[in-house]
């Protein structure tokens, strides 16, 4: 499982470079900025981009037959699978992180002006990136080893439609049953509820492209 993550994160490194200098560049301008509009773009684009980095190398292992040579190892594919996810998930706390850790710094330099309700706002930004970043995950995992790696970019848009129509979705059930009217006990009810359905997503997808992906042929 570590020769697995290991070959997981060389092979996103290179890209995840260039990602992290663009996200370095962002979170500099905002933090001498202090600029509000872009607070809530950063918090919420960074982690999603590097989900989308996750599964888009797939397909340079796919190019580069590595993913078939895999499979004259001595592992199992369950495992290949795992260590994916795992990757994946990895990833995803990492953007959450970096947004965090620049979310607090733009904060203390340019004041509490940034979340009309709080803490709560503050915690929606966070987690927003990284609930999008997981759902992305769940979506595309299972179509990449249903459909292969010829289809990786209509995977990737169809994971980060499908990911921003869970949230809205759920979002606006939430409105809806609160007629606008978001107490703070609700919306931290309504916060779980979500963050319980993306795991839950996402843990279905693993079973689901570990299923899909031993009944593959190559």
């Amino acid at each position: 499982m570590k020769g697995l993550l290991r070959n997981n994160f060389y092979g996103i490194v290179e890209n995840v470079k260039i990602v992290i200098a663009v996200v370095m560049i962002f979170g500099i301008v905002l933090l001498i900025t202090g600029e509000a509009t872009l607070l809530p773009a950063f918090s919420l684009i960074a982690p999603p981009i590097i989900a989308v980095l996750m599964i888009s190398c797939l397909r340079k292992e796919s190019a580069s037959k590595w993913e078939k040579y895999k499979l004259t190892l001595p592992i199992r594919r369950k495992s290949i699978i795992e260590s994916q996810y795992i990757s994946h998930t990895i990833w995803s706390i990492a953007g959450v992180v970096v947004v965090a850790v620049f979310m607090a710094f733009t904060v203390i330099i340019h004041g509490d002006q940034y979340f009309y309700y709080g803490f709560r706002d503050a915690i929606t930004l966070v987690l927003g990136g990284g609930i999008l970043a997981i759902l992305i995950g769940a979506i595309s995992y299972p179509l990449y080893y249903l459909w292969g790696a010829e289809k990786t970019e209509v995977i990737l848009v169809i994971g980060v439609i499908g990911s921003i129509g869970i949230v809205f979705i759920l979002t606006m059930l939430v409105n809806t049953f609160s007629d606008g009217n978001v107490s703070d006990t609700l919306y931290y009810i309504s916060l779980a509820i979500v963050t319980a359905v993306t795991i839950i997503a996402y843990v279905s997808s693993y079973f689901i492209s570990k299923f899909i992906f031993q009944k593959r042929e190559y």
